[in-house]
């Protein structure tokens, strides 16, 4: 038993030493999936499908499903679905940007207590209401003849008129795609080359390691000779 322990802790270690390098590298290798948004990519609600909010153009959503209709995508933490006919895919090696930022109400609005967000704008709607010197973050833009923001407050989410808010003209950046940086490889130091004695040498004492290292595997993998002996009880 002890024999075979040793046997298979030496392959194990032997194995973890080959493979180590292909499992680094193809963990290194592997990109995540996302949806490349074009113009007019609309976010709908998973069960629904109600529209949430226009994508915004050149950004990445990140992939978490897929079926033969939509790719079920988050973006701004907010998870919906695209249609698959209407976008393009690609990998990516880190999390991509978004685009949530802060939002007030307008001091216009200081004189009430409370502004109302809707719920929806698609069929019937609910009113959460907000107070007017509260924190909002921009989740996404719904443009209608007047631009709505899809808004979240206290982890709820709603819609309010772009001009209640301090940002009525908010301006959303190009996403540009970080480039994935270059694997670093460290270059020997430049040496004179090694004599031929001493890479003989090297070869031979390598060589005499791997012969005592074989011999003593065989000496433990081969069966012991059983006592020749036998005593006055033994039949």
């Amino acid at each position: 038993m002890k024999k075979a322990i040793i046997v298979f802790t030496a392959l194990a270690f032997v194995c973890v030493l080959f493979f180590y390098p292909v499992f680094a590298e193809c963990a290194n290798a592997v990109d995540l999936p996302y949806v490349v948004i074009g113009k007019e990519l609309w976010l709908l609600e998973k069960t629904s499908g109600q529209r949430l909010f226009l994508l915004p153009e050149s950004y990445y959503a990140r992939i978490d499903n897929i079926d033969d209709t939509f790719y079920y995508v988050t973006f701004n933490g907010v998870s919906g679905k695209v249609e698959k006919e209407l976008a393009s895919t690609v990998g990516y090696h880190t999390e991509a940007d978004g685009t949530m930022q802060e939002l007030r109400i307008d001091s216009r609005y200081s004189i009430f207590t409370e502004i109302k967000l809707k719920s929806s704008l698609e069929g019937s709607s609910v009113d959460i209401p907000v107070p007017v010197d509260g924190s909002l973050i921009f989740i996404g833009k719904y443009p209608m003849s007047e631009d709505w923001y899809y808004v979240k407050h206290d982890n709820r989410y709603g819609y309010i008129k772009a001009e209640f808010t301090s940002k009525p003209d908010l301006a959303i950046n190009t996403f540009i795609p970080k480039v994935k940086p270059a694997e670093f490889v460290e270059e020997p130091p430049a040496t004179q080359e090694e004599p031929m004695e001493g890479k003989l040498i090297k070869i031979l004492i390598i060589t005499g390691l791997s012969v005592v290292l074989l011999i003593t595997l065989i000496v433990l993998l081969s069966p012991g000779k059983k006592n020749k002996h036998r005593f006055y009880y033994e039949e």
